[in-house]
C-alpha cells in the first residue's frame, strides 16, 4: 500500500529544513571526549529549541484560516424577499356596459314614434344590486321616459341585468342623446368605468318619413 503524505505549506517546509540544519550544526559542535566543558555547553540545543518555537509561531500565523463550515452566506449578502403589494379590492358599487340589446346607436325613428330601449349591464362591484336600486336620468334628452325607475331584479356581483325603459322620439327631426346612471338606496349615484362616473346612453335620429308615391 502507498502511504499518503500530507500537503505542507512551502514556507513550513523551508522552516523545518532550517531547524534541522541548526540541530545538526549544534550536534557537530558538541564537546569531544576529554574536552573541557564551558558554562554554555547546552547553548546549541537551547538555541535550536528556541528557534523551533519561534518558527512554529511564525508559521502558524502564515497559515490561512479555514473558511466557515457549511458554506453559509454572510448575513449582509443574503437576499431579502419583498412582499408583493396586495391587489386593490373592487369597490362596492361599480357597473360595466355589456351591450345594446335593442336600439343600437344611430337608430332612426319617425317623430313621436315609441320604442323600448334595453341595456345589458354587469355588476362589477362587490355589493349586490337589489330592487331598491334605481336607474336615473343623468343628462341629454329624457326621450319621454320616466326620470327614474327601479331595477327589475336583484343583481349579485358579476351578475348581468337587462334594463328596459319605454321611450318616445321627439317631434323635431334631428339627433338625440339620453344619458343614464344607477343610484343606490342611500341616494348615491354611480355608473361605469374604474371610477364609476361614466353614464350609459341611447342615441337616436328622428327623421321625417318621405311620402309614398
Amino acid at each position: 500500500m502507498k502511504s499518503s503524505t500530507p500537503n505542507l505549506h512551502p514556507q513550513i517546509i523551508i522552516g523545518l529544513a532550517a531547524v534541522l540544519t541548526l540541530i545538526f550544526t549544534g550536534g557537530c559542535n558538541l564537546p569531544k571526549a576529554g574536552q573541557a566543558l564551558t558554562p554554555t555547553g547546552n547553548f546549541a540545543s537551547t538555541a535550536a529549541a528556541q528557534t523551533v518555537a519561534a518558527l512554529t509561531t511564525q508559521f502558524a500565523q502564515m497559515i490561512p484560516s479555514s473558511p466557515p463550515s457549511g458554506g453559509e452566506t454572510p448575513p449582509s449578502d443574503r437576499m431579502t424577499t419583498t412582499p408583493s403589494p396586495a391587489e386593490n379590492p373592487a369597490p362596492c358599487e361599480q357597473a360595466e356596459f355589456v351591450s345594446d340589446v335593442t336600439v343600437p346607436d344611430g337608430s332612426e325613428f319617425a317623430p313621436g314614434q315609441t320604442f323600448i330601449k334595453t341595456w345589458r349591464l354587469k355588476n362589477t362591484g362587490s355589493c349586490t344590486w337589489t330592487t331598491s336600486y334605481r336607474v336615473v336620468f343623468d343628462s341629454g334628452n329624457v326621450l319621454g321616459a320616466p326620470p327614474s325607475f327601479n331595477l327589475p331584479v336583484n343583481v349579485p356581483p358579476d351578475g348581468l341585468v337587462d334594463i328596459s325603459v319605454n321611450m318616445k322620439a321627439p317631434e323635431q327631426p334631428r339627433e338625440y342623446e339620453s344619458y343614464w346612471k344607477l343610484q343606490n338606496p342611500q341616494g348615491v349615484v354611480f355608473g361605469l368605468g374604474s371610477r364609476g362616473d361614466k353614464a350609459f346612453w341611447v342615441k337616436i335620429k328622428v327623421v321625417t318619413q318621405s311620402p309614398t308615391p
